[in-house]
């Protein structure tokens, strides 16, 4: 056991920042702080400022959180302690759960014998703020473990985040304080002037997009020379553009933090909140209400909220708009969001019908123009209709360099729609070509931290894969992924997807030992970001098995194909069938003849049908079969059908020579 620190000795430095002490059963509530602290960035004017654990930087250092299953005897386990010693403060999350664990209340006794009972704080979430009297009895709803009062000492600091208390960000502000020994309300204080700044930011680029909407109205309108009517149109555009403005900038007063009550207002809250208030304020305004409800319904097409998007963009256009420029923008809006959805056949259909509003003599948003031909080649080309595709992105192609006088932002979306016009054709070379040359327009124009930088980079990626270029795909994802991680944060499900691509990449490639950790990762992220049972799982289970297998963990192995499993069926997953297969492997391998053949059975279909143009996985199906069987000619039929596309050294080829 690890000798007690001097309590004087402020100076040494600890590996954790702090401990995570919990009761299994609030978990979920561990999980969040654990995250909340790691992440949290201080403000600039603090980073180099003398601390309790050192001088800060960008983030707090690592917090303590998950300890290994404990065992049955009565002291904690060696790995735990450690860690207690190595931590500069504890945290108890405090409820009935964590005041009745035996375990919570072994380490605040360890860090209290450590001579640090000075350094643990507390956090309230559920219960009464209070000591446990009881704990044989339900009804005592003490929330603060005894062990805190054992040795005389004081009530320690704490947060709540129960309802109508502190709420989770002020909580967190107020841990950070504890651990750090900043003062409580200069966080705040700078937290606030931080969340203002990027509010005020965020407002101003809007109303200038706006406001640039509108002037471009306006010089199109007035320079059609109908004096008299045309300038009444444009101020109505006008009026119309500022009320829309206003309207924006009054979204973001709820994120006001003085109004929030310490809870963070995220961006989805207020695409909400406006979408309520349209109806109530604008019914008298139609046209400003209808150019409302298209942002809006953008925003949550962006978002990934394609249901609520959809929804809005529908209502828009129940009002009847005269206005063929906003009939077309409502009918562009509604066609990209059905895109998103995959229904190409309805996306197609309001794409065509925004493209004959344009040709309208009053239709005055040109700048629409090549968008709703790009977007309708790119439907045009999921549909399978690939030379009408290249005409009309090849038009929008045209008028872009005109109006841009040269290569910019808008030729970009044109080269990546015919990128991914010519991968849905197999067309890899083309494919390739076009979105290289998209990349190099965003990296001139836009920075490598752009989003659609990243996803060019992404379908690079992609390409090079389906191209049978498994090193040009990795390298496109290794050079993504920290790009993604900055933007979009490191636990974030895409930055998993990535993980993930990355990983499958390297176990086709039998290097297991650098695929595993990427892939337990992208499992981690997955399942703290997405409800049980997501199939998102699905795909790094799966690569995470094979990998195992290959490196001799065939229970992990198999443990992680039947949790797949299920997901994958009630999914309809298309990697149901390769998980059949590699699960009735390992059942054959262990003598289980009937059920491997069983499963085999039930994936042979599956096969045929998600895999058309894959025949070597109906192959390793069938050498399956003939390994459980015990029939060699067709194993060695078989066989040469899978080396033809996974020659030594691969994952499959492996598992094929080896039999």
């Amino acid at each position: 056991m690890p000798s007690p620190p001097d309590p004087d000795h402020s100076g040494d430095l600890k590996r954790y920042a702090a401990f995570i002490s919990y009761n299994q059963r609030d978990r979920a509530q561990s999980r969040w702080l654990h995250r909340a602290l790691e992440t949290y960035r201080f403000p600039a004017k603090l980073i180099g400022r003398d601390t309790k654990v050192g001088t800060l930087g960008n983030r707090l250092p690592p917090i303590f959180q998950d300890r290994a299953e404990l065992s049955a005897s009565a002291n904690l386990a060696a790995s735990v302690q450690v860690a207690l010693a190595q931590s500069a403060s504890l945290i108890v999350i405090c409820s009935p759960n964590g005041a009745r664990s035996r375990w919570v209340n072994e380490e605040i006794r360890e860090f209290i014998r450590l001579g640090r009972q000075s350094e643990i704080q507390c956090l309230v979430i559920a219960g009464e703020p209070r000591p446990l009297r009881n704990a044989d009895d339900p009804s005592d709803d003490g929330a603060f473990p005894p062990a805190l009062f054992e040795s005389g000492g004081q009530e320690p600091l704490a947060a709540d985040i129960r309802p109508g208390m502190d709420g989770k960000n002020l909580a967190r502000l107020k841990l950070i304080s504890g651990i750090t020994g900043l003062a409580f309300d200069e966080l705040r204080q700078r937290e606030q002037s931080r969340r203002t700044r990027q509010l005020v930011i965020a407002t101003s680029i809007l109303a200038l997009a706006l406001l640039l909407v509108a002037s471009l109205a306006v010089f199109a309108l007035v320079s059609r020379g109908e004096a008299i009517t045309q300038r009444d149109i444009a101020r109505q555009k006008t009026v119309t553009a500022e009320r829309t403005v206003e309207f924006v900038k009054s979204m973001f007063a709820v994120a006001d933090p003085s109004q929030a009550q310490g809870e963070v207002i995220t961006a989805r809250q207020i695409v909400d909140l406006g979408a309520l208030r349209i109806d109530r304020e604008l019914a008298n305004e139609p046209t400003v209400k209808a150019e409302l409800q298209v942002t809006l319904g953008e925003v949550y097409t962006n978002l990934g909220l394609f249901k609520q998007g959809d929804l809005l963009l529908r209502r828009s256009l129940t009002d009847g708009a005269a206005d063929p420029g906003l009939r077309a923008r409502q009918k562009l809006a509604l066609a990209e969001a059905l895109s998103w959805q995959a229904d190409d056949e309805a996306a197609a259909r309001a794409y065509r019908e925004a493209l004959a509003l344009t040709r309208s003599r009053d239709f005055d948003r040109i700048y629409l123009v090549p968008r709703i031909l790009a977007g309708l080649g790119e439907t045009e080309g999921y549909l399978g209709n690939v030379k009408r595709a290249e005409d009309l992105i090849q038009r929008a192609l045209k008028i872009d360099r005109a109006r841009n006088q040269g290569e910019g932002p808008e030729v970009a979306r044109d080269y990546e729609a015919l990128g991914q016009v010519y991968l849905g054709a197999n067309r890899y070379a083309d494919a390739r070509a076009y979105y290289d040359k998209a990349l190099a327009i965003r990296l001139a124009r836009q920075g490598p931290l752009h989003p659609r930088t990243i996803q060019d980079l992404n379908q690079l990626g992609a390409v090079a894969y389906l191209a049978n270029d498994p090193g040009a795909a990795e390298r496109y994802w290794s050079r993504q992924l920290p790009l993604a991680e900055k933007v979009l944060g490191k636990d974030h499900p895409e930055v998993a997807v990535t993980l993930n691509n990355i990983a499958r990449i390297r176990v086709e490639r039998a290097r297991y030992r650098h695929a595993i950790p990427l892939l337990r990762r992208a499992i981690a992220i997955q399942s703290a970001q997405r409800s049980e049972g997501n199939e998102e799982l699905i795909f790094p289970t799966y690569n995470l098995a094979l990998a195992l297998r290959a490196t001799g963990d065939l229970s992990e192995a198999t443990q992680l194909l039947k949790q797949a499993l299920p997901i994958a069926e009630k999914q309809k997953h298309r990697n149901l069938a390769p998980i059949q297969v590699e699960l009735a492997d390992i059942y054959c391998k262990g003598g289980n003849t009937v059920e491997a053949l069983a499963l085999l059975q039930k994936a042979r279909p599956l096969m045929a049908k998600n895999y058309p143009d894959q025949p070597w996985r109906s192959a390793l199906l069938d050498f399956t079969a003939a390994s459980c069987r015990g029939d060699v000619a067709a194993m060695t039929s078989r066989r040469k059908v899978v080396l033809t596309r996974w020659p030594l050294p691969s994952y499959f080829g492996q598992q094929v020579s080896r039999r």
